[in-house]
């Protein structure tokens, strides 16, 4: 007894002994302790706002914190892209970008910060799809027929934007570019009302989301003739992509991320994504997405890393070609 005893003891030393020498493993500290703020650069009821509530609600029960809904607006979105920026890189304070910040980035002077150096990328979580919707007076019904009818026309065609700079706005350039004619860029206040002028006939064309476009296109103002797309989109299964409908090379949409403050840490940048992830992957989060016309992502942390490099690349040289590049 006294010989299995002294083993005993031996094995506790050694236990010990290892666990002393044993070179140290740094434990991420316990994360979240209090609420995170996402903060949201665009104003509330908007497609932003819609996806950071959406994936709100489960996220906040998965992490056992809120996640709060801050909207700065203005600027473009910069203002509240700004206030993430100077943040603490502590993962307590968050924002909601999408591809309008990349396109700021080259669009506009002086920004006082830099998007691809000041932002840590955490987690690409959704992306719009545009559609090329055009009014339903138009006599055309599929996209190599507008190109056709958009080359014939005496006067030319006009299009509509939310805005110069709006990926909608680069859009209808590519288009004219892809089919061989200049259309006449018509830059509103928002989405809405240019969809509106297209239903009324006023422009033939617009750049825009199914979510923008739905109501219309359900009484038959508009008509969609092809997704800006690599793939249908699930709420428009019966509306081809641009390569089905004849011109590829046409893929736009407008995603929404998230990020941190540069230097956040990689440990940090991993429980996020991981968290924001899991909250899409509840049937009812992704479900009332793609009610809406967006796509639900989850992809790695580097993975939105390396699409914000290549969308600055591709939206950079978009400028460029129109004459809009600023830096």
């Amino acid at each position: 007894m006294l010989k299995h005893f002294g083993r005993s003891v031996a094995a506790i030393i050694c236990i010990v002994i290892l666990a002393l020498t044993a070179p140290a493993v740094a434990q991420p500290a316990a994360f979240p302790t209090k609420p995170i703020t996402l903060i949201v650069p665009f104003a509330a009821g908007g497609a932003t706002d819609i996806v950071a509530r959406l994936v709100a609600k489960h996220m906040s029960e998965d992490i056992g914190q809120n996640l709060v809904i801050e909207n700065r607006t203005g600027g473009a979105g910069n203002i509240g892209t700004l206030a993430a920026v100077r943040s603490q890189p502590d993962g307590y304070t968050l924002v909601l970008a999408t591809t309008t910040q990349v396109v700021n980035q080259y669009l506009m002077k002086d920004l006082p910060f830099d998007v691809f150096n000041d932002l840590t990328p955490v987690a690409l979580i959704a992306d719009a799809p545009e559609i090329l919707a055009v009014t339903a007076s138009l006599p055309v019904n599929t996209l190599l027929e507008f190109a056709e009818a958009a080359r014939k026309s005496r006067i030319g065609f006009n299009y509509g934007s939310p805005g110069v700079g709006s990926v909608p706005h680069l859009g209808g350039e590519i288009l004219g570019k892809a089919i061989g004619t200049k259309m006449t860029h018509v830059p509103f206040r928002g989405s809405a009302d240019a969809v509106r002028e297209v239903a009324a006939g006023n422009i033939q064309l617009t750049v825009t989301t199914h979510a923008s476009a739905a109501s219309l296109m359900d009484a038959g103002k508009i008509k969609p003739l092809a997704a800006a797309a690599k793939q249908r989109i699930s709420s428009l299964p019966n509306v081809p992509t641009t390569a089905e409908a004849g011109i590829p090379g046409i893929e736009l949409s407008n995603w929404f991320g998230i990020m941190g403050p540069r230097g956040l840490s990689p440990q940090l940048v991993s429980f996020l994504n991981s968290a924001f992830n899991k909250a899409l992957a509840h049937s009812d989060t992704s479900s009332a997405l793609k009610a809406q016309g967006i796509e639900p992502v989850r992809e790695t942390a580097q993975q939105f890393a390396d699409r914000l490099q290549a969308d600055g690349q591709a939206y950079r040289q978009i400028l460029a070609d129109i004459g809009l590049l600023a830096r």
